[in-house]
């Protein structure tokens, strides 16, 4: 009998498409032999095709009470054809005059099989770590002497491999400020590898920075530093990361204000939220991802994370108008990832790619250093709630936590590490 094989599509191809992914985001293709089917099962409104030896692995040392899960792909159907579903799927394999390819294809809407909706949707998810059986959650173990607190942990988020642990973190319970009023900040310890190379230098920095207390009102299970728009946190030295990084961050927003909220001192390097018209103003954007790079003075690279347009998930923030709406959030985590082709990434809350921006291949980039939306240069961070002199459209919030690592973590990593933040600070 011929070989036959099955061509998923569910969404084309992007900067966000992967080769796998436990959870199913970013996995835009896969093509599988049908010969890898291990069976198939229904649910209401859908089926469940299960495949065998389809993961980026060919052996894994698995350890006590963890399990690979099988490749599995869901594709709807009209309500009570699921069984009909099924048997067309058999069919097709069982019969050597049928098509060698059957494609279900969401993208073109289209699939080889009547039973299937008008509406094709499908969910795919190639796993490329195991799972611990009881949990159900994805594990990172590494071996059979592997504790939950590993020597990998900081300040209660566990980084998994020492080169993955942040150059700067700064945990704004390891603030303290004046005992009395209006309780002024007068360290900032970094709990990163950089040390105390890169403590805030409480006695540099501008404006006044004050504590609030956590509070559901406020959004955040942990004390938080308060920082205005006319303030911002000075590091000791300046921190500069010169290719691929990754950048997290946990606040809420008092007053809906997304200015800069990190930057250096000459303003040129700023993020993650800004936008600028022209490289005079300094403008504020609701929905907006928005970076620059030292040495680069002309208009950020940026890009909307509310554009339906876009193969990223449909994010809009700050969203604190209507507390009945189901979308209502107080508490925000985001990781920015720069890899080291110099594409850009924000992830939020849920682990989704909110924005994404291309890097730029113009040659002339090179030759001047100052065309808009670049996207390379040298990542440098003087300060924490603002960019340069700006203090009339910086930050204003109650920053909870701020990091840099000094490489690209990987997407599976920063969707874990953003939704790690997000389920340790929301209240």
């Amino acid at each position: 009998m011929k070989r036959k094989y099955f061509l998923f599509r569910k969404e084309d191809l992007s900067l966000l498409s992967s080769s796998s992914s436990d959870t199913g985001k970013g996995l835009s293709v896969f093509g599988i032999s049908a010969d890898m089917m291990s069976y198939i099962t229904a649910i209401q409104g859908g089926v469940v095709l299960y495949f065998n030896n389809a993961t980026p692995y060919e052996e894994s040392a698995l350890t006590d009470g963890e399990s690979f899960e099988k490749t599995a792909v869901t594709i709807n159907c009209d309500e009570g054809k699921e069984v009909d579903l099924i048997e067309s799927i058999m069919k097709f394999l069982g019969t050597d005059n049928s098509d060698t390819i059957m494609r279900f294809d969401s993208v073109d809407q289209r699939s080889d099989i009547k039973e299937v909706r008008t509406s094709l949707s499908l969910g795919a998810s190639v796993k490329s770590h195991p799972i611990n059986r009881v949990t159900r959650e994805v594990s990172f173990q590494t071996d059979n002497s592997f504790t939950a607190a590993t020597g990998n942990v900081v300040n209660d988020i566990d980084f998994l491999t020492a080169d993955n642990k942040p150059i700067l973190d700064l945990e704004a319970e390891n603030a303290t400020f004046n005992a009395g009023s209006p309780f002024e900040l007068t360290a900032w310890t970094n709990s990163g590898t950089g040390g105390a190379t890169y403590n805030v230098d409480a006695g540099s920095s501008v404006g006044t920075i004050t504590a609030t207390t956590a509070s559901a009102g406020v959004g955040i299970g942990k004390d938080m530093v308060s920082l205005g728009v006319n303030s911002h946190a000075v590091l000791s030295n300046t921190l500069t990361v010169k290719s691929d990084y990754t950048v997290y961050v946990v606040y809420a927003s008092t007053s809906g204000l997304q200015g800069p909220l990190y930057g250096s001192t000459s303003g040129e390097t700023t993020g993650p939220f800004r936008v600028d018209e022209n490289t005079t103003k300094s403008v504020t954007t609701e929905s907006t991802f928005g970076v620059r790079h030292e040495d680069k003075v002309s208009t950020p690279a940026f890009s909307r994370t509310d554009d339906t347009s876009s193969a990223t998930e449909y994010y809009k923030f700050p969203n604190q108008d209507d507390s009945t709406d189901p979308d209502y959030q107080l508490c925000y985590s985001f990781v920015i990832r720069r890899d080291n082709k110099f594409n850009l990434f924000m992830y939020n809350h849920k682990g989704d790619i909110v924005a994404a921006i291309p890097a730029k291949t113009d040659p002339r980039f090179d030759e001047y250093g100052t065309l808009p939306g670049d996207t390379s240069g040298n990542l440098v961070i003087d300060q924490i709630g603002s960019s340069g002199a700006n203090v009339t459209t910086s930050f204003k919030g109650n920053l909870a936590r701020f990091g840099v690592i000094e490489r690209d973590i990987g997407d599976e990593q920063c969707r874990k590490l953003a939704e790690d933040l997000f389920n340790l600070y929301k209240f």
